[in-house]
């Protein structure tokens, strides 16, 4: 083996040179930089969490009036009932007496099917057809606000000439219940 010359030995320290210092990067410097690199990111992803909990603990307050009023206002919404008979019968009751203040005969209120959580009655009527839009402001604007699913009117030519002359209705009314609370 022969001896290396001074360029070649130049040539190799740098070499050993670069790699002692390439090592050194990525084994020491490297890991050291990464971990203030993450724990930044870690420090300002806390900032928001921060920043967002301060936010949620100050609309505590208005949350917590949000939500008496939302029970303060909850039978506005829903039949206070024990049962969904009981439910039918309150909301039957109700139609049977709008039908009645609007000087409607009525003819049968019977229960329909309604999906869970909501009681249905449907009202077959008689009345003079200009009693027809105080009927349905009635039905509408009672509290808990009820639904009119269907609404049908039938009547002769008569009736374009005479707003007296009685027509049959028919509607369809669902509301909600919630048997959780005690009726009032």
């Amino acid at each position: 083996m022969r001896a290396l010359v001074p360029r070649e030995r130049r040539l190799l320290a740098l070499g050993l040179l670069v790699l002692v210092f390439g090592l050194v990067w990525f084994v020491v410097v490297r890991p050291i930089v990464d971990g203030f690199d993450t724990r930044e990111e870690e420090r300002q992803q806390l900032l928001l969490n921060y920043a967002r909990g301060e936010r949620v603990i100050g609309a505590m307050r208005a949350t917590r009036a949000a939500l008496r009023l939302q029970h303060a206002s909850a039978a506005d919404y829903a039949v206070q009932a024990p049962s969904a008979a009981l439910a039918t019968d309150l909301l039957r009751e109700r139609v049977i007496n709008a039908a009645r203040a609007a000087h409607a005969t009525v003819a049968s209120v019977q229960e329909t099917q309604a999906p869970a959580g909501t009681v249905a009655v449907r009202a077959d009527l008689t009345l003079p057809s200009e009693r027809i839009a105080p009927l349905i402001a009635a039905i509408e604007n009672a509290r808990p606000w009820p639904v009119i699913e269907q609404f049908g009117v039938v009547a002769n030519s008569s009736v374009a000439v005479d707003t007296a002359t009685p027509v049959d209705v028919r509607l369809d009314v669902s509301v909600r219940f919630d048997a959780s609370r005690p009726a009032r």
